[in-house]
């Protein structure tokens, strides 16, 4: 009976221990974070990031609390077929969305997002949702 409780107490310590404490989003650290990236980024402006878009830059505004990427889409109109949006977004959700620094700040609160032109003047926006997934609209 003592081995049991012994265990059983044993046991409990590892649980408390390793549990550690969700800690609380700081959207403050978060905007010295998020423009720290953006300085480094500026030297990326112009730069191809795959043989059909261009990094045109990325924006910061922590009042309110969103951070949007700019990008240049250079396939020919007959490039643009039929799901290329829902490619982009797909695209989008895994590079930007999924990953945890964007996520954690999408889920508290924080609006980041891309819009995207193409060489015909067609715009697309598309953002992140909590749980690290995407979504595109078309712009006007």
């Amino acid at each position: 009976m003592r081995a049991l409780s012994l265990a059983a107490t044993a046991a409990a310590a590892i649980l408390v221990v390793g549990a550690s404490p969700a800690r609380a989003f700081d959207d403050a650290q978060f905007c010295v974070a998020a423009k720290e990236f953006i300085r480094s980024a500026i030297g990326d402006v112009g730069t191809w990031t795959d043989r059909l878009t261009r990094n045109d830059g990325v924006e910061i505004g922590c009042e309110g609390k969103i951070v949007h990427f700019k990008r240049h889409y250079n396939a020919p109109a007959s490039g643009l077929r039929e799901g290329w949006r829902e490619r982009q977004a797909e695209l989008w959700e895994g590079s930007t969305c999924k990953r945890s620094i964007w996520r954690e700040a999408v889920d508290n609160g924080w609006v980041v997002s891309a819009t995207l032109t193409t060489v015909t003047g067609e715009r697309l926006w598309i953002g992140c949702t909590p749980g690290g997934h995407s979504f595109h609209r078309v712009l006007e």
